[in-house]
């Protein structure tokens, strides 16, 4: 089931010196890696399309969700910090901010932020602007490769989504030094502050080494990488690259020294650590270098091995990579910029159909899941109740051949019958006046009759019947036939208990006495 809702995000390093790939599949609860890919542009001035339509067919990448960044030297970032921190007010306040403080247009601009800091009565953010014309120049490019990106990052502000993953904590200086410009991003307590980048980096080592030694670009480029040009036991570092180490380490402390002065808040040179990625950065003691140039602890970008996300970086290098896998985490949930320059007429426009195809495809799967359950349960619904139905059928007609044994042909619908045959019992019972043990009124009567001896001088005035009592006014002689009359009815079948309710009258006139006979009638068994 999690494989369902697993999805492919691609973070996409087009560099100058090469192209670097990382996919990440990402789930509600997993964030698992994918493929990670690199690709040499050989011929720098080539077009870059066609060698990201190769190196995207040739390791079949996944291009539905891209996240590229645009160039850190065609970005501008500014520190704005206003008396509130709701983030549909900065939203509108934001751009008018960087209308006052550059000289362009709101019309020919994109400007996106993140924030510093957001507390009740204050908002502390960073914003960088964009020119719409860089945005769309770079978006043309790869529209031509058939990689459409959804997002357009700022580079250098994205490497602080390495933070959280990679455990950097505290003030951090990320330092990506890539082959033509190497890019500065400072961490301030986990926040992107400040992103700039200066045009020395591994081509500029080449170029000293050309210039050192007389050699080719092909050679010097190949002793650069393999022939410890910062030194070895026994041989000394190249003084060349180790003049753009130091421009390199000058420009570090910079950063760090205008991040503490937009910030205002405590040192912030003097405590951070410099952590470095890219493809010349993996020069031999390059860290060493660098840490006695600007005397802060230097190091290369590492997983540490208790991290919860260690199996990204499982079997590859995360320096070289590290760009790359931070436009990948972009679009997972570990992002921390949210950074996009793909806005106005230049928005990412979905496609309805391709959109159903990929996003809502695990919808549609699990819909049609249910619906196949669904008729499952209905289905097995009909057929437990057809069961049952003519299971009461046949029980039904066992009762009907019980009740009218005498009946040859049994009824098709037996219960219907009974219920036809209950119907007219019960209209002959109205009608008759059922009583005691199934007997009518008149059955009654009949055998009160025969009960009451003809000896005895007892004259019956009147008779009331109901379901629970007989009640019989009575005439005699004398009193001793009121007792007699008792006695004879209570040892007759259906009048046991019969008795004398209310006192006996006598008659002045005729000398004879009245009372009332009570004959409760109870059905058999005793019940009431």
């Amino acid at each position: 089931m999690a494989a369902l809702f697993e999805r492919s995000v691609l973070g996409l390093d087009a560099g100058s010196h090469g192209l670097k790939a990382v996919e990440l599949r990402v789930s509600p609860r997993n964030l698992t890696p994918g493929q990670f890919r690199i690709h040499p542009r050989v011929d720098a001035t080539s077009n870059v399309s066609d060698h990201l339509q190769r190196f995207i067919s040739m390791h079949n990448l996944p291009t539905d969700q891209v996240a590229c960044a645009l160039p850190a030297h065609q970005l501008s970032t500014r520190r704005l910090e206003f008396p509130f921190s709701d983030q549909r007010r900065l939203a509108q306040a934001i751009p008018f901010e960087i209308e006052a403080e550059t000289p362009f247009d709101l019309e020919d601009i994109f400007v996106d932020w993140n924030i510093l800091v957001a507390e009740r009565a204050r908002g502390v953010v960073a914003a960088s602007l964009a020119k719409k014309e860089h945005v769309s120049s770079l978006l043309e490019g790869f529209e031509a490769a058939g990689c459409v990106p959804q997002v357009l990052e700022a580079e250098g502000l994205v490497l602080a989504n390495l933070a959280p993953v990679f455990g950097l904590e505290g003030t951090q200086l990320m330092v990506d030094i890539g082959h033509e410009t190497t890019t500065f991003c400072a961490l301030i307590n986990g926040r992107p502050a400040l992103a700039r980048s200066i045009p020395v980096a591994g081509r500029a080592m080449t170029e000293a080494l050309m210039a050192e030694f007389g050699l080719s670009y092909e050679d010097a480029e190949q002793h650069k990488c393999e022939g410890g040009v910062l030194g070895r036991p026994g041989a000394g570092a190249s003084p060349g690259v180790l003049a753009v180490l130091d421009r390199i380490a000058r420009e570090a402390m910079r950063t760090l020294e205008a991040a503490e002065a937009r910030q205002g808040e405590g040192p912030v040179a003097r405590e951070a650590t410099i952590t470095l990625v890219g493809g010349s950065a993996r020069l031999e003691r390059i860290d060493e270098i660098l840490a006695r140039r600007t005397g802060l602890e230097t190091q290369h970008l590492r997983m540490p091995a208790d991290a919860s996300h260690a199996n990204l970086v499982q079997g590859i290098d995360p320096v070289l990579f590290g760009p790359a896998l931070a436009l990948a985490l972009r679009l997972s949930g570990e992002a921390i910029t949210r950074m996009n320059f793909r806005q106005g007429d230049l928005a990412f426009r979905q496609n309805f159909v391709d959109f159903f195809n990929r996003e809502l495809r695990p919808t549609a799967a699990l819909a049609a899941v249910l619906v196949v359950l669904l008729l499952v349960s209905t289905f097995a619904t009909i057929t437990l109740q057809n069961r049952r139905t003519h299971r009461h059928e046949e029980a039904a007609a066992q009762l009907y051949s019980e009740a009218f044994p005498d009946r040859e042909i049994a009824p098709a619908n037996p219960s219907e019958a009974l219920t036809g045959e209950l119907a007219a019992a019960q209209q002959r019972a109205e009608f008759l006046g059922l009583f005691s043990g199934n007997r009518s009124a008149l059955a009654l009567l009949a055998e009160l009759s025969n009960a009451i001896p003809s000896d005895l001088d007892v004259r019956v005035t009147e008779v009331n019947i109901d379901r629970n009592l007989i009640r019989l006014d009575v005439e005699a002689e004398g009193y001793e036939a009121a007792d007699r009359l008792t006695d004879v009815l209570s040892e007759t079948d259906p009048f046991q208990g019969a008795e004398v309710a209310g006192s006996i009258k006598t008659d002045r006139k005729s000398g004879g006495v009245s009372f009332n006979v009570n004959i409760p009638l109870a059905p058999p068994g005793g019940e009431a």
